[in-house]
Parts: C-alpha cells; sequence; structure tokens
C-alpha cells in the first residue's frame, strides 16, 4: 500500500522541516541529547516551543477555540514526523500529549476553557501521577484516597515510577474517593499542584536511564474544582488518557536513525572490511530496517485513526505500542551479537562505539514498563482487540497460590 501526503500537508511538512534545521543547534545529537532532563534542555524546549506557538504548530490537531489550527490528527502526525526526524519535544510534552487531550474528549467545557489553552501555550508542565506500588497493571486497585473537607477534598498516598526530570506545575492524579465494587467505580482524578504543600519527591533512577520519582502526598488539600470530569468516574478518564498514551504513534521518526546507523555501517571497519560486509551486520541492519517500517505503518494507522475518532470511537487497542516494545528489544540483542561487549559501555565512555547507541538500547530493552509493560498489552489485544475470554477470577487465585508456592 502506497501512503501520500496532499500539498497543504507536504507544505507544513517543509516548513517544519526548516523550522527544525534553523532553530535546533548543528552539535545537538538526538540519539544521546534526547533522553537527559537538565534544566537547561528543558528551557531550551519551552522556548523553542514558544516559537512553534506562533505558528500554532504544537497544537494543530486541537480545535481553535482551546488553541489549535483545527486540523487533523494527520496534520498533527505530519508535524510529529519531523520534529522526531531532528530529535526536537515541545515543552510540557505529557501535559499537551495526556492531560490536554484527555480533557478535549471527556472534560467539561469550563475545564476545557481552564486548562486547554494554557497547555497549548506551553505554560504548563504536568505528570501522569496514576501507578502505585500495588496499582500499575491493577490500575482499579489505586489507594492513594481523597477524603472530602469543606471545599477541599484531602489526600493521602503514594504514587511511583511517576515520569519526569523536574517538579511539575500540575501532578494529574488518580485517587481512590468511594469504597466499592467493583473498585473502578470509586476513583476519580484531580489536578494536584505541584508545589502543594504536603507534596513530597523522591527521585527514582531506572536502568533505562529516565528520570522516574516516588511522589508523596501528605494531607494535601485540593479544591473540589480541580476534579476533573465527574466524581467516581476517573477510571474511565485514565482509559481514555492510556489511549492517547498508547497511541503515540512511536514509529514515525525512526527514519533518521536508520540513516545513521547505515552510514556508520558504511564508514566502521571489522576485520579491514566495512561494517556492512560482515553478515551478523547485515542480518542486524535487515532486521531493523524491517522494524522500522513496520513501526512508520502502525504510527500512521494510529494517526488515521485518530484523526476518524468521532466517527470510529476511541482506537480500544495499538498493536504498533506493543511492536515498539518488541522492536526495541529485538534490536538490542542484535546489536549485542554485532558489537559484543561494547554494547555494555554508556553513552559517554570514549570508547563507546556507534556514539554509544548500542548500550543505549541495550538499556532500552530493559525498559518496558512505561504506559503498560508488553505483557499488559497483549492483555488488552487478546481482550478488546480479540475477543477472548478472562480467565475466571478463582482460576486466577489458584494460578497465584501455586507460583507463591514455587
Amino acid at each position: 500500500m502506497e501512503f501520500g501526503f496532499s500539498e497543504g500537508q507536504k507544505k507544513l511538512m517543509a516548513e517544519m522541516r526548516e523550522f527544525c534545521m534553523n532553530e535546533i543547534p548543528e552539535d545537538y545529537d538526538p540519539e544521546y541529547s534526547g533522553r537527559f532532563q537538565e534544566a537547561e534542555t528543558l528551557e531550551f524546549w519551552k522556548q523553542f516551543h514558544q516559537k512553534g506557538v506562533e505558528k500554532g504548530w504544537p497544537t494543530a490537531g486541537w480545535p481553535k477555540k482551546y488553541g489549535g489550527m483545527g486540523l487533523s490528527a494527520i496534520e498533527q502526525a505530519a508535524i510529529a514526523s519531523e520534529m522526531s526526524y531532528w530529535g526536537a519535544r515541545w515543552g510540557g510534552i505529557m501535559a499537551m500529549s495526556l492531560v490536554a487531550p484527555t480533557i478535549l474528549a471527556a472534560g467539561t467545557d469550563e475545564q476545557r476553557e481552564k486548562w486547554v489553552p494554557p497547555i497549548a501555550r506551553g505554560e504548563i508542565t504536568a505528570f501522569e501521577a496514576f501507578t502505585e506500588p500495588d496499582a500499575g497493571s491493577d490500575e482499579a486497585n489505586v489507594q492513594l484516597r481523597a477524603v472530602p473537607d469543606g471545599d477541599e477534598y484531602v489526600l493521602n498516598g503514594q504514587k511511583t515510577f511517576i515520569s519526569g526530570g523536574v517538579k511539575p506545575d500540575w501532578l494529574y492524579t488518580l485517587c481512590k474517593t468511594a469504597d466499592v465494587t467493583p473498585k473502578h467505580r470509586g476513583l476519580s482524578i484531580f489536578m494536584v499542584p505541584g508545589d502543594a504543600p504536603g507534596v513530597s519527591y523522591r527521585p527514582l533512577p531506572t536502568m533505562g536511564g529516565s528520570q522516574q520519582n516516588e511522589i508523596f502526598y501528605d494531607n494535601v488539600g485540593v479544591p473540589k474544582e480541580n476534579l476533573v470530569g465527574e466524581l467516581n468516574r476517573g477510571f474511565y478518564l485514565a482509559m481514555t488518557t492510556f489511549e492517547f498514551e498508547r497511541a503515540a504513534g512511536g514509529g514515525l521518526g525512526a527514519r533518521r536513525s536508520m540513516e545513521k546507523i547505515m552510514e556508520y555501517a558504511r564508514q566502521e571497519k571489522l576485520n579491514d572490511k566495512p561494517l556492512y560486509k560482515d553478515p551478523k551486520a547485515r542480518d542486524m541492519l535487515a532486521r531493523m530496517a524491517v522494524h522500522q517500517h513496520l513501526g512508520f505503518l502502525f504510527g500512521w494507522y494510529t494517526a488515521w485513526h485518530r484523526s476518524q475518532r468521532e466517527k470510529l470511537g476511541p482506537q480500544h487497542y495499538n498493536s504498533g505500542t506493543l511492536w515498539a516494545r518488541l522492536w526495541q528489544e529485538f534490536d538490542g540483542e542484535h546489536m549485542r551479537r554485532v558489537f559484543g561487549m561494547y554494547t555494555q559501555l554508556k553513552q559517554k565512555s570514549k570508547y563507546a562505539k556507534y556514539h554509544g547507541r548500542p548500550g543505549r538500547t541495550w538499556e532500552y530493552m530493559h525498559a518496558h514498563h512505561a504506559a503498560g509493560s508488553p505483557e499488559i498489552r497483549r492483555v488488552v489485544i487478546a481482550d478488546r482487540g480479540l475477543g477472548l475470554p478472562r480467565i475466571p477470577r478463582q482460576f486466577n487465585v489458584q494460578i497465584n497460590e501455586a507460583l507463591r508456592q514455587g
């Protein structure tokens, strides 16, 4: 199947390409720099965002009423594709990609007016604060409790593995607000100020190199007006958020990585011959090219489905996000076979091969939890995609007991 773009879409992509070439420093290496979250890096992307706002690019697919250009998700993906090629990103990306789309899809008119325009302008940063020590895969088991107290709700509990490198303006927080059965009908979402009294953070470095956080809520007061959507309907909002998080179309920008490693394979020598002539290297490059193209197809399918959301409804499952994780694992294993012990070197090592990307890929392939592990994604596909029956609860209990007994 051949994909094509309209003249308007081609023009938009060309403008975005020129913008990135002009604004991003020549020595910026997306294979390396994209992983870091230092304050100066975040400030650069914030300024980059502000320049993009003048064109309307960060939120091209949003309604004009809320700071967008009123274009479709295809145009939004076209912009994202060009940005991904250059390793660029907008400031406050989690607020833009997760919080605002959910509020646009399921929030009230008042909430859209309050939250979405400042997010579009890049004025707000936010963390998605859902996961807890016993509530990640089992999201309905959230224990962070929100209790009404006059004009406020008072929050107590903990979140863990929350992505982000600096203190956010807001915490998009999933809470328990009712003791009911089934549990998922007693959850709600609040926008909690990131610097509210009683909120504290503890860094949680990961093998994958990203900065995660443990976040603690100790008698944190939140105005009732900060409730997002309806009381005790937070689980359904969280599922909408996951729709956007797991449908990010991550394969759109892998072309540059493929170009770079092909260039490297032509220049690097192995046994006095170009690397690309080595059988193991050729196998690796061929597989990576196939993986990259499959990611590309999944990404554009996701963009198309989102552009048709009003007609087709939400995308209940996304095979592309599962493939993206498996793709990382496949590529990491093949790089290990080709680069051997060099795969264990960090990117900053002067002895690292190919700018340290083999080591970085090896790290990534051990960091699968974000937005749901591959196992959880398979469960979602089996349930929502294939309509397979769930295991009865009593069998789950028996299986867990057998596992505990060894």
